[in-house]
């Protein structure tokens, strides 16, 4: 390969030097600068916000059956308010390569991750991909992260050394360790023992299968460990106070900032202030509750923005790392109409939500708000993908991205400001962690309209269920635009499949061909329990006090 920390200098370098030039009238008339990215000499900002586990159904704007009332009310509010998509997928149906997707802007088959890291990782994201993160400090931009990071802690790998200034937040999922308040579960786990009472293994003896009981959920503020186990109860408050903070003091500082939000919920266990938010819900119980504990959460973060008087200056991107964990039933949430009609009747049942390559695995709720700028009230159906947003961030800021690599993402700022429209386009969805092998491209969106799967099954619906594993060789081909669940195949005799099949052998020839050509990455996924996060070790469960 390259000497990558060369080519991450020179990017850097550029970086620094595009930022600095602002679209002023007279130069956009003359080179023909897009005004609508920069204004005068002041940067914008950028806040991602990343749910997690949450379904294209959980967002009120999106789903409302039999006229439920919706538990994301200010969600839909500023949703409405600016632009709202439809046809909106994450990089991969499980945590790890879709973050990694969203931060970096490539498929797993470049970064090399392509399935969850566990707690000791001995590695992360290989240090060879740059992060927008890296890129924007770089840039001279301020960058901070509040919450869950899931791409590797130990040294190098964790999240204040890949370019956040600042990093409070989960390493990893909320299920990856005890709490002392379990929290809504399936299995319901019990509460991290104590110096003084249960004995580890005894503990880890009696607990359900999937409860990890030998070391407590821990909370970095920067490298330190400071709570373990974390106290979710409040953490959702401390994450707002974190994020409203930053905000303030890089526009008291007059600064421009990145700010990367990826709250605990819609994960299980869930876990939120039962006090302010228990029993708000009309419709959906625990998990509705902690649908409106995230949607006041984003209220506050968008009314700081608006406080400190950078909101036409700040464009807000909010959407879900996948699609909702079936298994645990009611703690798990909605993919609306994208039910995986096909997987529930002709497959034997199983999941076809997260880690699956249906529709409900990774098309995610998303929209963007920036007033002034996003026109409000679109409702779009562009085909996009969390891959798209860092490079669409660069683009507006006009900020080099690193070169000598390719990305699977593309600039769609045409889509937020000018209502351009991007239907014609192919998508790949990677396995996570169903039937088939991690991060092969088993679900394909084919110049839009179609889709293909390649393998189906393997993943535990409610009740455990994980219906029939299965290959197809030719592949199950849906019209997508008329079929959007899944449950009626084309005719694979028929002109139109062999049509189809011919533009599918054709794109994946492409894409194999590009990665091929590319620099590319494998990663470490090895484990040591020497690597766990551990707050004090003469506490059991690596508590910081008894």
């Amino acid at each position: 390969m390259t000497n990558t920390r060369t080519l991450i200098l020179f990017a850097a370098l550029s970086a620094i030097f595009n930022s600095a030039i602002s679209c002023q009238p007279f130069i956009s008339s003359i080179f023909g600068c897009d005004s609508s990215k920069v204004t005068n000499d002041v940067r914008p900002n950028f806040i991602i916000i990343l749910a997690d586990d949450m379904g294209w159904g959980d967002l009120g704007a999106n789903w409302n059956p039999d006229g439920m009332v919706s538990d994301t009310p200010y969600m839909d509010k500023i949703a409405a308010d600016g632009i709202r998509f439809t046809d909106f997928h994450s990089g991969a149906s499980v945590c790890s390569p879709s973050r990694a997707a969203l931060l970096t802007g490539r498929l797993g088959k470049r970064t090399g991750v392509i399935h969850n890291f566990g707690k000791g990782a001995e590695a992360g994201l290989p240090l060879n991909e740059t992060t927008f993160a890296e890129t924007f400090r770089a840039a001279g931009y301020k960058t901070g992260m509040v919450g869950k990071w899931h791409l590797g802690t130990k040294g190098l790998y964790h999240p204040y050394n890949r370019g956040f200034d600042f990093y409070f937040g989960l390493p990893y999922s909320n299920d990856m360790g005890c709490m002392d308040d379990p929290g809504g579960n399936l299995p319901a786990c019990p509460a991290c023992p104590k110096d003084n009472s249960t004995l580890l293994d005894e503990a880890v003896f009696k607990a359900p299968s999937g409860c990890d009981m030998k070391l407590a959920v821990p909370l970095y503020n920067n490298t330190s460990v400071i709570e373990q186990p974390v106290n979710q109860t409040t953490l959702t408050a401390r994450y707002t106070d974190r994020a409203t903070a930053f905000i303030k003091q890089s526009a008291a500082e007059k600064q421009p900032f990145v700010l990367y939000v990826a709250f605990a919920h819609m994960h299980v266990p869930l876990i939120y202030n039962r006090t302010k938010f228990g029993n708000k819900s009309l419709s959906r119980g625990m998990y509705g509750d902690v649908l409106r504990e995230m949607d006041y959460a984003v209220a506050d973060i968008v009314s700081a923005v608006q406080d400190v008087g950078v909101d036409k200056n700040t464009l807000i991107w909010f959407s879900s790392d996948n699609g909702p964990w079936e298994l645990k039933c009611n703690f798990g949430g909605s993919i609306g109409p994208y039910v995986g009609g096909w997987q529930k009747e002709q497959g034997g049942g199983g999941s076809s939500g997260k880690q699956t390559v249906w529709e409900g695995g990774h098309r995610v709720p998303s929209f963007a708000y920036w007033p002034g700028r996003i026109m409000p009230g679109q409702v779009d159906e562009s085909i996009l993908s969390a891959l798209d947003i860092y490079p669409t961030m660069a683009s507006i800021a006009n900020v080099n991205m690193p070169p000598y690599r390719k990305y699977d993402g593309v600039d769609v700022s045409e889509v937020l400001f000018s209502g351009k429209k991007i239907r014609n386009r192919s998508l790949f969805h990677p396995n996570s962690g169903a039937f088939g092998s991690y991060g092969n491209f088993d679900g394909v969106r084919i110049n839009g309209t179609y889709k293909a799967i390649f393998e189906s099954g393997g993943s535990p619906e409610c009740g455990g269920n994980t219906g029939t594993s299965a290959s197809h060789n030719p592949p199950l081909i849906f019209d997508i635009f008329n079929d959007i669940r899944e449950l009626s195949p084309l005719d694979n005799t028929s002109a139109t499949y062999a049509k189809v099949m011919s533009t599918l052998k054709t794109v994946l020839s492409d894409i194999d061909l590009d990665i091929n050509k590319d620099n590319t990455t494998m990663v470490d996924y090895k484990t040591s329990s020497d690597d766990w996060p551990c707050c004090d070790s003469k506490h059991v469960v690596c508590r910081c006090q008894n």
